[in-house]
Parts: structure tokens; sequence; C-alpha cells
């Protein structure tokens, strides 16, 4: 198939997981990993007694200057960078000054594309916050405008960092481009817990809690399902009678979910058989080798048994077509039996004292499959130095204070005195103010790169409640049933890789969304299988799938 001149590279392919900035059901951060060739001179080797070594010499650093340029990101609420306590505080213990050019909103990338399509005329010294695309590190790391950083990443220069790679000796490898330089500064934010397997996972696992009303199945006399059949029988009883007890027996929904969401879609129901299909792009991964889930012959099987709920009425007509307000407001009025959602309250409202989770259920056969979401946890995009700095080594020493754990609380959040109280607790945790929140951390944060990792919140403050039971629940209720634990890492593509993936996935997600919501409600999976299989083949699935798989095996190429 003839492939189309790439103009832009959709950096949505790489799905962020997911942690940073993470709310109720907001989009997860985006977890950048790479890819790292150890064939090439200029390859990087890090460990956390070492500092970094290559064969390349960066540009020459001219300590007289002092004063530097950057092109900043900023949120629509935020502050001018100049004004934020951290920046200010990070200035002076370096003796710099900063001239800020801080854009925020739908002109951002406008921007940043008219500066870096200059032909490197009136370049600042760095950009900061700008949302880089693999596609931009890599096309201005190999034309010049981005320096290569390693040879700055070492003890003298940045401390901080090598401190965070001791920690997470990977961590460098998930910002090292194909040609094996790094252009861009790491971030890493984790909200995780220590499984029984002796790993870490984090918050977004497993993205969609189904919950059942427990209230409802004690008026109808009936248990908790664990087989996908008893849920079926659990549902129609709950169409069949006045289980909310407002007189109306026809205003229940047994089921509802919001097609194609991440957080609000059915597809943990699909574990009774074989598979959870978590990823936007269904992608997943078995014994290393990536794979294309719609194509699987236990889709096939989990289409076909649920068009006979969807003819039965056992599950909401509105599902393909709902929002998330009319969805929550289902919720909020007591007419939900079962749903799907990052966690119980938030669609439930008054009512969530009635519902507990429904954990994955087991087919027919006994066939349970619990595959685990993509869960990104680093960065790669918020931090370049460009040819036109004089002096790279003091700006590196000058970001190197955000890798501090308590300089990276004010960066992600805002500064202590206003975001978090003056002084730690007598525990020596600092404290969110009475203000703080959203709106406020959108006007106080620095967008730039930053360090959060898991013993950050249990030594220097703490993580919020919620996410604090969200993972409290992850580890003692859902993980029980998880039969693979293999999740496909965010990658580093390659420009070929890339334009291949951007060329195909979109319009083989959309046929495989439309064709399978047709399915639910019409039928004809099974009649029909072998031929949207070979659609998908003629659409380019099989060269995607290589795409991602080559990904995959440089980058644990790299990481190990």
């Amino acid at each position: 198939m003839r492939k189309k001149t790439m103009k832009t590279v959709v950096s949505t392919l790489l799905v962020s997981s997911m942690v940073l900035g993470m709310s109720a059901c907001g989009a997860q951060g985006t977890d950048q990993t790479t890819d790292q060739t150890t064939d090439q001179t200029t390859a990087t080797e890090v460990t956390a007694d070492d500092s970094v070594e290559t064969a390349d010499t960066t540009a020459t650093s001219d300590s007289g200057v002092k004063e530097f340029n950057i092109f900043a990101g900023i949120s629509a609420l935020s502050a001018d960078n100049s004004e934020k306590p951290i920046v200010q505080q990070m200035n002076q213990a370096m003796g710099v000054t900063i001239n800020w050019n801080c854009v925020a909103g739908d002109t951002l990338t406008e921007k940043k594309n008219l500066l870096l399509n200059a032909g490197g005329k009136d370049l600042p010294d760095a950009l900061i916050g700008a949302e880089l695309t693999d596609y931009e590190i890599i096309t201005n790391g190999s034309n010049g405008i981005f320096i290569p950083l390693e040879g700055f990443i070492n003890e003298e220069t940045t401390p901080n960092l090598m401190k965070l790679v001791a920690e997470r000796p990977e961590l460098l490898a998930t910002c090292t481009m194909p040609d094996g330089h790094i252009y861009t500064l790491p971030t890493i934010s984790e909200m995780g817990f220590d499984y029984k397997d002796g790993n870490q996972y984090f918050i977004g696992a497993i993205p969609q809690f189904m919950a059942i009303n427990k209230t409802w199945l004690d008026k109808v006399n009936m248990s908790v399902p664990t087989t996908i059949d008893e849920l079926h029988d659990v549902l129609v009883a709950f169409k069949e009678n006045d289980c909310n007890g407002n007189g109306d027996a026809t205003d229940e929904i047994p089921l509802s979910f919001e097609w194609g969401h991440w957080c609000a879609n059915m597809t943990s129901l699909y574990s009774a058989f074989g598979f959870t299909d978590y990823n936007a792009d269904h992608r997943a991964i078995q014994d290393g080798k990536v794979y294309f889930q719609a194509e699987t012959e236990n889709y096939k099987n989990a289409m076909e048994y649920f068009h006979d709920w969807y003819k039965e009425g056992l599950i909401d007509v509105e599902v393909f077509s709902q929002n998330d307000s009319q969805y929550i407001a289902k919720g909020s009025d007591g007419r939900l039996g079962v749903f799907a959602w990052w966690e119980i309250p938030e669609v439930t409202g008054e009512h969530a004292d009635e519902y507990e989770y429904l954990t994955f259920l087991a087919g027919a056969d006994g066939t349970l499959g619990v595959n685990l979401n993509e869960q990104g946890t680093t960065g790669h995009n918020a931090f370049a130095i460009t040819s036109a700095c004089k002096n790279p080594e003091l700006l590196m020493k000058w970001i190197d204070q955000v890798y501090e754990p308590i300089n990276s609380m004010q960066v992600i959040y805002g500064p202590i005195g206003e975001y978090f109280e003056s002084e730690p607790g007598e525990d020596g945790f600092y404290v969110e103010t009475p203000e703080a929140g959203g709106d406020l951390k959108a006007r106080l944060e620095f967008r730039a790169p930053s360090r959060q990792l898991n013993s950050d919140f249990q030594t220097y403050y703490h993580m919020e409640a919620r996410a604090q039971q969200r993972l409290d629940d992850l580890a003692d209720v859902w993980f029980n049933k998880v039969t693979n634990f293999e999740s496909y890492p965010s990658v580093v593509y390659t420009l070929e890789e890339t334009e291949t993936i951007n060329e195909y996935i979109s319009d083989i997600d959309e046929y495989v969304k439309q064709t399978s919501a047709n399915w639910i409600i019409n039928g004809g999976a099974a009649d029909e299988f072998d031929g949207y299989v070979k659609q998908l083949e003629n659409m380019g699935v099989n060269e995607v799938v290589d795409a991602w798989q080559s990904a995959y095996d440089r980058y644990m190429s790299a990481a190990n």
C-alpha cells in the first residue's frame, strides 16, 4: 500500500499512562521510552556509579554567558514563568537571568513549528514545556537544531539527575533517540504499589473498574456473579424488576458504559473470553510478542456473546453515543445496575454506598484472562537545548535543580507557602493548603522535567487520598485475577516506523470501532470475521504490528 507523505507526526500514538496530571478520569501522562543502538560510536552507557560517557563532543560552553532566552509552554491559567517562585529560586541559585517567551493554549504548536522550521534563525537557547514530539526531537537533533546532552549528564553538572538515575537505572534509556543521542531530558511520575510478585505496578494498570449495585442484588435475591453467564442472569433480573423502587419497572438500566472510552468501556468483561482489551490501538503483548487483540478468535467470541445481551435489552442503547455527562447523570439518578469507571463515587454520587466492585468474571468453561494496560511513568518531551546556546553547561546546571525532590514537588504543583504550607508538619511531610487544587495547580505549576517517585510520597509529601485508595483497590482486589503481567512499554519509534504507524492506525482503529459496534447491535461477527481480518491486513495492520515489535525489541535491548 502506498504511503502518504508525512507532514506531521501525531504523538498520540504514545499512550501515555497515564500518570502525569492524573485526575479521576482524565487522560494520563504519556510514557515515551526509547531504543538505543549499541553498535554506534555515540551510544551512551550509564550506571549508578558512572557518569555518562560518549564519543561525541558537545558544544563548547562560554562560561561568561549567564543570560538565556527560553521558549516555554504554559497552561492557559498560568502566570508567566518569570513570576513563579521556584523559577526565581533556581535563577538566584545559579546566578542566571532567563528571558521567557511563554505560550499557552492552541497557539503553542503553531509558534513552536514556526520556531523550529525557521532554518535555525532566531533560535532560543532552549525549549521547555513545549510538548515536543518524537518526530520533532529526532528531526531537530539530526539537523543540529537540538544539541546532544549526554556529555553534560554527569555528577558535576547534573548531580540531582544522576541521583535519580541511580534509583531508576533505565531512565536515560527512555530518552535516548534511535541515533544513540539524548536530546531531551526525562520526566518520571510514579503512582504505584509493590505487588506480592516483587514488582511495582502503576495506577492505570487496570483503568476500568466494573461496579454492581448490591442493593439491587439484594432486592432480586441474587449474589454477586463470578461468571459471565451469572452476570447475564443478574442483568435480566435488573431489567424485569423495579430495582430502584420508584414505581417504574422500565427505567432501570442493567448495564451501561461508553464505547471506546478508556476508563468507561466494557472491556473488563472480556476477561470471560481470555483477554482484556484496554489499549486504544488494541495493542497487547504476550511472551515478548506484540499482537493486535481485535483480530483474535477471543475477540470474535466476545462480540458474538454481547450481541445477545444487546438483543435482550440488557445493554443501554446509548452506549455508542453518550458522553461523560450523560453517563454520570444516569448513575447519579440511581438507574444503573452495572457500569465501568475509574472509581465508583464519581458516577453514582449519593448512591455510591449501594455499589461494590464486580471483579473479573470467568467464562462458562472456566476461561479467565486478564492482561494489563500500558503503564507509562516517564516522558521526554519537556526540555531541549538548541545550537544557539553559548553556555549549555550552565543551563544544564540550572535545569538540574528540578530533579531535587522538594523542588520537583513545587515544579509539579506549586510553591511552598502557596500550594503547600510554609513548613512541613510534625511528621516531616509538606501538606497542601486549603486552597490547593486544580485551578491553583494550573496557575502555579512550572512545566518542566520533574521527578515523582513512589518513595517521594513516603518521604516528602502525601499522595492524594483518592489515588491511594485506588492503588489499594488494585493491589487488594483487582490484581488477584491478573493472568498476564506483561505490558507494552512506551517506546521511541524510528521515523520510518512512525510514518508507518501514522499512515495506518487511525483508519484501522476507526474500522474496528465501527465494525465491532455493528456486531454488538446487529450481530454477524461469526460470519464476517474472516473478511474483517483480511480487510485489517489490507489496511496495514501487519505493518503496524511489525513496527510495534521492532520498537519493543530495541527498547528491551537498551533497557537491559
